[in-house]
């Protein structure tokens, strides 16, 4: 965090990290937070759900030369949901590659204390669509 450049990767980290929040903010985002894990375990309840399978992110993948780079794009655009908001195990598999040959990945996102069962789709997913590409460089 001391390095110049840490604001150009990170941008609004420092300050996210060095405010404090009101006892009222803070209460308000917990509030909005159980919402979200009670809204999506019902929906998950309600259709009989083990899994809900989403893409990974709304975007093509960023290339690590864009990450360590200035101006410093490693994460374009957001994922779909922050599992930590839910408390829920979500785990990525890959998915296939995008026009410009770029990995894509899908999201498997289970109901808590199912991590077990999200890996086991994830692992079945995988053996049986066989999108996964060793890179030329670690075969």
């Amino acid at each position: 965090m001391a390095s110049p450049l840490f604001e150009q990767a990170f941008r609004g980290a420092r300050s996210r990290w060095t405010t404090t929040d009101s006892e009222e903010k803070h209460y308000a985002y917990l509030r909005a937070r159980e919402t979200l894990m009670m809204n999506l375990h019902g929906v998950m309840a309600a259709h009989r759900l083990d899994a809900i399978v989403h893409k990974a992110v709304e975007h093509q993948p960023t290339l690590i030369e864009e990450g360590v780079n200035p101006p410093y794009r490693d994460q374009m655009g957001a994922p779909h949901l922050n599992t930590f908001l839910t408390f829920v195990p979500s785990v990525v598999v890959p998915a296939g590659f995008t026009r410009d040959n770029l990995p894509a990945g899908i999201t498997f996102l289970g109901l808590p204390y199912e991590d077990a069962k999200m890996l086991r789709f994830a692992h079945a997913y995988e053996q049986a669509t066989n999108h996964r590409r060793s890179p030329p460089l670690a075969p």
